[in-house]
């Protein structure tokens, strides 16, 4: 399981955070609004420096030069 990460603007201690009030803690409970969320992907050519004006064509170029580079390692 990863490590949840925060922005860094994030205050070391909660109770100098924005949300934070003296008698209720944070208003957002356990999910802080300071922590960042990964993007799913969307689709396999994300990524793919191919794939920028128009996804690849009858073969998927990503897959083509991971394999090359693989290749290349194996020497």
């Amino acid at each position: 399981m990863s490590e949840i990460q925060y922005s860094p603007d994030k205050p070391k201690d909660c109770k100098y955070c924005y949300w934070y009030e003296k008698r209720k803690g944070c208003i957002y409970g356990e999910q802080c609004n300071y922590e960042v969320k990964p993007e799913p992907k969307k689709s396999p050519c994300d990524g793919c420096s191919y794939a920028v004006p128009v996804p690849c064509i009858g073969y998927c170029m990503k897959e083509v030069i991971k394999s090359v580079k693989h290749k290349d390692k194996a020497k």
